[in-house]
């Protein structure tokens, strides 16, 4: 299982499913803009009350803490952009599972999944 340190505490992260899509959803972040940078704060903050099983107000504290003690907005970002894409649910929702096969081997989408398909738009 996958785990992602958020303000020097290490989360467990899940497999993500239809209800954290719901809760990411209510939480701001649109299922269209979920592998959007356009959304990276919307998209830290619900990932993050997933993962810390917290309200939004108590992740946004707990991302706040993360970046004023020297962690890295992007560690928890590259966090949920690999669930996301690890998730069998967000895989067919998202129409991901074809583009594993055209990724480079060990090449990895962890900083911008979509910096491609942005670019030929």
């Amino acid at each position: 299982m996958a785990m992602v340190k958020i303000n020097q505490k290490n989360y467990e992260v899940p497999e993500l499913t239809f209800r954290h899509s719901r809760l990411m959803e209510q939480m701001g972040l649109p299922v269209e803009g979920m592998m959007s940078r356009n959304y990276l704060f919307s998209a830290v903050s619900a990932f993050t009350a997933i993962v810390a099983k917290c309200e939004p107000e108590q992740a946004d504290h707990l991302v706040e803490q993360h970046i004023l003690g020297g962690g890295k907005l992007e560690d928890i970002y590259k966090a949920y952009a690999n669930a996301v894409q690890e998730s069998g649910f967000f895989k067919k929702l998202l129409h991901l599972d074809g583009q594993e096969s055209n990724r480079k081997k060990g090449e990895t989408a962890e900083a911008d999944p979509l910096k491609g398909e942005e670019e030929s738009q």
